[in-house]
């Protein structure tokens, strides 16, 4: 076999080995348990994904593709917050103001796919608004006491 052959067969299989690696990776980061933090968020609160439903939640707040409602106006510092896509297009879940996302960096939950659901903690008292970034007229406020 001539040097040029053999150079390519060896090009091919380290090319093939590459792919395949790539590949069982992928596969392997698809299978991985979802409730990893997620989202722009940059404070301490956890966000976790829709794989933690037996969570203990003080509030859900509920988005329908019109806009959120909620089932409290009023939760305590630590309590944990369900956001749930209840619509069949992507949110984008973030505190205002829009598009800084600065009052309160814990409400950066970040993309909620359809039918998917987030958790996060509030440590911070005081009333918080929110809204979806991806349409920011869509607006709400949970007010959180010590």
């Amino acid at each position: 076999m001539k040097k040029t052959t053999k150079l390519t067969l060896t090009l091919l299989a380290v090319a093939a080995l590459v792919v395949v690696a790539i590949l069982v990776a992928d596969a392997a980061g698809n299978k991985k348990d979802t409730s990893s933090s997620s989202g722009n968020s940059t404070s301490s609160s956890s966000t976790s994904s829709s794989s933690s439903n037996n969570e203990a939640v003080a509030a859900t707040i509920t988005y329908n593709g019109d806009g959120f409602s909620s089932s409290a106006d009023s939760i305590k510092v630590g309590d944990k917050v369900r956001v749930v896509n209840d619509s069949d297009q992507s949110l984008q879940f973030d505190s205002d103001p829009h598009p800084r996302h600065t009052d309160n960096t814990e409400l950066n939950v970040g993309e909620i796919d359809p039918g998917s659901s987030k958790v996060f903690t509030i440590d911070k008292a005081g009333t918080w608004g929110y809204h979806n970034h991806l349409s920011s007229s869509q607006r709400g406020s949970i007010t959180v006491t010590q």
